[in-house]
């Protein structure tokens, strides 16, 4: 049966998980009113995924049921459970949305966007990233945590099993219950979690917004060296490195990666980018990472969930400076560069020779004659200047005969 939302103020003694009833009977018709599960997508220690499809208008959707074995530690999911509300009311293009939840067996869950079966963390495992995908991926991570920071929000487990890929489009999920895991992973046995993206100061549990910087440094540093700063046969030893050992660095980093990497990375929240935005404009630095990769994506900041996204994003872009990509015709670089070319013909650039011939004179005389005779002498040049065309050489010689006959007239 499922279990209205209003109920999660429970106490520890909430009704227990019964895992034999739902694997029983979750794909029987109206497990969860309104959907249909389809199968599974992935699990973990703290939770299985199904691919879900919504009754009413077949669209897919993803629901997580949360395997909380801790009687205390499910207390306290229950009690954060009512605070995902304020994660769904961020809607961004680089999250995966939140649409609702509730509990159905005693086991909470969680109903999401779908948004593909590929995560960050397969396709790492599958080849090298180039520096190109390594960039445009980490771009788009980086701006749905910074949506999630500047609704003061903190995803507190980033990681690339946590970003799903579809199509040209990372998007971060399994936030909302984030700090709980992470608390809770480090309250576990060793080797049931693998902190290779914690940041050092979750060791004492005193993590804020810069300890997602940390493990975003973590991401990109994996994306492009293929590999995690620290490794160690448990999680104690990783934990340890994060918090004392310098971060390797391969001789294949460029400068430039090294010197961003170096500052998300410090060991110290205080020596950090102190924000995802200060982190993103030290991308767009000349000289630093991919800057059209950075401009050629969309927003970076979220707005609520009502509202056209598609205007929302038109907006940020304009007010950021990012060239729109979609419908518009935007001019090549030499296109830009390249100065207004009028035509000319080679009748047009000899009869120019022939006006300057002329008007020498005049413009000698001229100095003698006043400032009168100085502008009709000029004359000429300024129109010629501004048609440049051959097909009125006719009107031209005709002005510099007329002002020939005229110099004549004054000097006889």
């Amino acid at each position: 049966m499922t279990i209205p939302a209003d109920t999660f103020d429970q106490t520890p003694d909430a009704e227990p998980m019964h895992w034999e009833s739902f694997y029983k009977n979750y794909r029987k018709p109206g497990y969860i009113a309104g959907y249909e599960i389809v199968h599974k997508l992935g699990g973990g220690v703290f939770g299985v995924v199904f691919k879900a499809r919504k009754e009413s208008i077949g669209k897919p959707y993803a629901i997580k049921f949360l395997k909380i074995d801790d009687p205390s530690v499910k207390a306290q999911v229950l009690h954060e459970l009512d605070q995902v509300s304020l994660f769904a009311q961020v809607d961004h293009p680089n999250l995966v949305s939140i649409e609702d939840r509730g509990m159905v067996d005693g086991i909470p869950y969680i109903i999401m966007g779908y948004a593909g079966e590929e995560t960050l963390k397969s396709r790492l495992e599958e080849s090298r990233l180039s520096e190109e995908d390594a960039l445009r991926i980490f771009v788009q991570i980086a701006r749905g945590v910074q949506a999630l920071h500047d609704h003061s929000l903190i995803h507190f487990d980033l990681k690339p099993a946590n970003v799903f890929l579809r199509g040209d489009i990372a998007r971060v999920g399994d936030y909302g219950l984030s700090k709980l895991v992470c608390e809770s992973r480090m309250s576990l046995s060793f080797g049931r979690g693998t902190p290779y993206y914690m940041a050092p100061e979750m060791l004492q549990r005193r993590g804020d917004h810069r300890s997602d910087i940390y493990s975003l440094g973590v991401i990109l540093y994996e994306c492009l060296t293929g590999d995690v700063p620290f490794k160690g046969d448990s999680e104690w030893e990783v934990l340890k490195g994060h918090e004392q050992r310098p971060v390797p660095w391969p001789e294949s980093l460029p400068a430039s990666h090294r010197a961003i990497l170096e500052r998300m990375l410090a060991k110290e929240p205080g020596d950090r980018f102190q924000s995802v935005d200060h982190v993103l404009q030290s991308l767009r630095a000349p000289g630093r990472l991919g800057e059209s990769i950075i401009l050629d994506l969309g927003p970076s900041h979220a707005g609520p969930r009502s509202g056209n996204r598609r205007d929302a994003t038109q907006r940020d872009a304009t007010q950021r400076g990012v060239m729109p990509t979609i419908g518009t015709a935007v001019p090549s670089a030499a296109d830009v560069s390249r100065p207004d070319q009028r035509p000319r013909s080679v009748l047009g650039s000899l009869f120019r020779i022939l006006v300057l011939g002329l008007l020498l004179p005049a413009r000698v005389l001229g100095i003698g004659l006043g400032r009168g005779l100085q502008v009709a002498a000029r004359l000429p040049v300024f129109l010629f200047r501004w048609i440049g065309r051959a097909s009125l050489v006719l009107i031209a010689g005709i002005l510099v005969l007329l002002l020939s006959l005229f110099v004549v007239t004054l000097v006889t």
